[in-house]
């Protein structure tokens, strides 16, 4: 039998119809969660539990509206540093969903259940963070937005080594500050974290995110 993340996800997910009844999970139910999450997440638990988020208008503020992350799979994915993991648990609500309501809509066998899974797993792996500096500070990837008005929103793209170094560029990992490209002369330009000043200089003809990797890390 496949004994891969994925298979052993599309069985577990294919033994029960109503998830959004179960109350309790054994822990080697819970291990299989924690697995197929392990590639685009950092995981340290999985409990009981039903998360919010809260509709935002066209300022940013909050509208005192609220919507279901997790509507489908009444359990959440809590970080290892005991916070609640919202995109850990949209992203495995969605992936619990496609199998058990996707799969029998569009006719698909077990196979091409975890052909699916798989694809959406390593969809799933953020940018490698980039090293900026010898010290160790990291530009890493922001989460990318749940996809609006899409039943499976948390099944998003992530950057990629291949992705344009546009203006905002991510977050300095540890510090929290959001990341910009700046022109600082005629030949280079910087990465800069708005929260603890960090400068970086690179040449301007580098245009992606792969380009700055080997610029950073060649001799």
């Amino acid at each position: 039998m496949d004994t891969t993340v994925a298979a052993r996800f599309v069985d577990l997910a294919l033994s029960c119809q109503w998830w959004s009844e179960v109350e309790e999970l054994p822990d080697n139910e819970v291990q299989v969660f924690l697995d197929v999450l392990a590639a685009g997440f950092n995981p340290g638990f999985i409990v009981p539990g039903k998360l919010k988020g809260e509709y935002l208008d066209q300022t940013g503020r909050k509208t005192g509206e609220v919507y279901s992350i997790n509507w489908g799979f009444p359990f959440k994915v809590i970080s290892p540093e005991k916070e609640d993991d919202y995109i850990a648990t949209g992203w495995l609500d969605c992936a619990l969903r496609r199998v058990v309501s996707g799969g029998p809509r569009r006719g698909e066998s077990r196979e091409q259940l975890v052909e699916a899974i798989e694809r959406e797993i390593e969809r799933s792996i953020p940018l490698e963070p980039i090293q900026l500096t010898t010290e160790g500070d990291l530009l890493c990837e922001y989460p990318p937005n749940p996809l609006a008005f899409s039943s499976l929103a948390y099944f998003v793209d992530h950057t990629q080594d291949s992705g344009k170094l546009a203006s905002c560029v991510g977050v300095h990992m540890f510090c929290g500050g959001w990341m910009d490209r700046r022109q600082a002369t005629a030949t280079h330009d910087a990465i800069m974290c708005r929260n603890c000043q960090l400068k970086v200089f690179f040449p301007k003809k580098i245009k992606t995110y792969g380009g700055l990797r080997q610029f950073l890390t060649t001799p």
